[in-house]
């Protein structure tokens, strides 16, 4: 069996990785494990209040009852 340094094989694993990513081989899996509902309360409540500033300060504009538009600032600001 031939000897490699942990370093070596570390840095050709992570090559390895980088390249799959690049080509999409791999992808990131959804979420498998049920969120605690304390934390689902809270992730829901900031989204809630995120739509509803969206909202007044006109970032987000109501077209229809299932349509609407982000109307999201230039990136370079």
């Amino acid at each position: 069996m031939r000897r490699m340094k942990l370093s070596d094989l570390q840095a050709q694993k992570r090559q390895m990785f980088i390249e799959m990513m690049q080509r999409g081989a791999l992808k990131r899996l959804p979420r498998t494990r049920p969120r605690d509902p304390e934390e689902e309360q809270v992730l829901n409540r900031l989204a809630h209040l995120r739509w509803n500033r969206w909202l007044q300060n006109g970032t987000l504009v109501i077209l229809a009852p299932r349509r609407w538009r982000l109307n999201l600032p230039p990136e370079n600001e």
